[in-house]
């Protein structure tokens, strides 16, 4: 039996081992081949709101100093159903800044998911080429809109930028999410610099706005991860390519989870997304899953079987290795390498976490987001 495990354990080392490689060579060939444009398109920046009386203040105030031609942005925010002092807050905003629209919706008809309509009401009337998406929630820096924009070529239907967490308390926690974000953002960058699309954070997005055209995310359909939904409807078009503005100038500061169990339901729903797909795409995700599996059962067990313990540590030394070279390599081109300091935790973090939303995606049959419940599997035949 033990054999057969070790022989196991190697095999989804190497597929782990192969895969890390593969990205971390895509994202050195993304930074080799971007040549910013200086171009200046006419922007709609689209911030769906729902609740968000706390931070939408700062939100805005990042938006409205950006470091681009007042003339050449638009700032259309959506008040989605709020039963706090959101529309308020949003009202005086729009009366001080002539750059600010504002949209108010009482009730959601349009079979979508909450944010689904409310970008898609922001784009009826926005008048911008590109369209950018930021949550209510989200802290712009100020060169955002300018190094976004910058990495559109008349080929490029879609630009994906960098999201990192923020947090005034639990420090540890917050700095545990800052260091996956930047890791799972960079993976989903290694893939597009292999020309493989995956996914995007939908909070730091942009894109041009024929590319929903009329339907706008009717085309899409049903789906709690819209940015997923765009990226593989780019990915489908001949016309069209992704491009990664890796850039610390272009980040989106994203508020932490406050608590584990939060964490992972928003984990959850991301992986519940992609899961929708069906794509090939999601053969190394099941690898990842049941080599952390492996991991996670082994590791105890190697204290107690002689056998395995040499294979579980070689092992183990292989993932710390690769991740710290990925880690390492991407908190460094974006001036994070602070973070560095809990990567050992971050790796038995990455372990347990992964299994947990792995068994957690199987089970799950409904998704609470934002007040509102919808159906896994309508979600998944959308």
């Amino acid at each position: 039996m033990s054999v057969v495990l070790s022989y196991t354990l190697i095999f989804l080392t190497f597929i782990y081992f192969i895969v890390s490689i593969i990205l971390l060579v895509g994202t050195v060939r993304l930074k080799k081949k971007t040549k910013p444009s200086d171009s200046l398109p006419y922007v709609s920046v689209i911030v769906p709101a729902k609740d968000e009386e706390k931070l939408i203040a700062k939100c805005l105030d990042s938006l409205i100093n950006q470091d681009y031609p007042a003339d050449k942005y638009e700032i259309i925010v959506i008040n989605d159903r709020s039963i706090d002092k959101t529309p308020d807050i949003i009202r005086q905003y729009q009366e001080n800044h002539n750059k600010i629209k504002s949209i108010e919706i009482k009730a959601n008809t349009s079979g979508l998911t909450g944010k689904q309509n409310a970008v898609n009401e922001g784009l009826k009337l926005s008048k911008g080429e590109i369209i950018m998406n930021i949550d209510a929630d989200c802290i712009a820096t100020p060169k955002w809109i300018k190094k976004t924009v910058s990495h559109f070529t008349p080929e490029t239907g879609l630009a994906m930028g960098f999201n990192i967490t923020y947090s005034n308390e639990y420090r540890i926690f917050a700095e545990l999410q800052s260091l996956d974000m930047l890791f799972l953002m960079d993976s989903a960058s290694g893939s597009v610099g292999n020309n493989v699309y995956s996914s995007c954070a939908g909070s730091n997005i942009a894109y041009r706005k024929e590319i929903l055209g009329d339907q706008g995310h009717q085309k899409l359909g049903l789906s709690v991860t819209e940015d997923t939904a765009v990226i593989h409807l780019v990915s489908k078009s001949p016309n069209w390519n992704v491009s990664v503005v890796y850039d610390k100038d272009a980040m989106v500061m994203t508020p932490a989870e406050k608590s584990f169990k939060g964490f992972i339901t928003q984990r959850i729903r991301w992986t519940l997304g992609g899961l929708a797909s069906k794509s090939w795409i999601l053969l190394p995700l099941y690898s990842v899953f049941l080599y952390h599996l492996g991991l996670m059962i082994l590791i105890p067990i190697a204290f107690f079987v002689d056998s395995l313990a040499k294979v579980v540590l070689c092992s183990y030394i292989t993932k710390l290795i690769i991740d710290y070279i990925r880690c390492r390599h991407i908190c460094k081109s974006f001036d994070r390498l602070e973070l560095m300091k809990v990567f050992m935790v971050y790796e038995l973090f990455m372990i347990f976490y992964s299994v947990v939303i792995g068994f957690g995606s199987l089970f799950i049959r409904k998704i609470e987001w934002k007040g509102d419940t919808y159906d896994v599997f309508k979600i998944k035949d959308s």
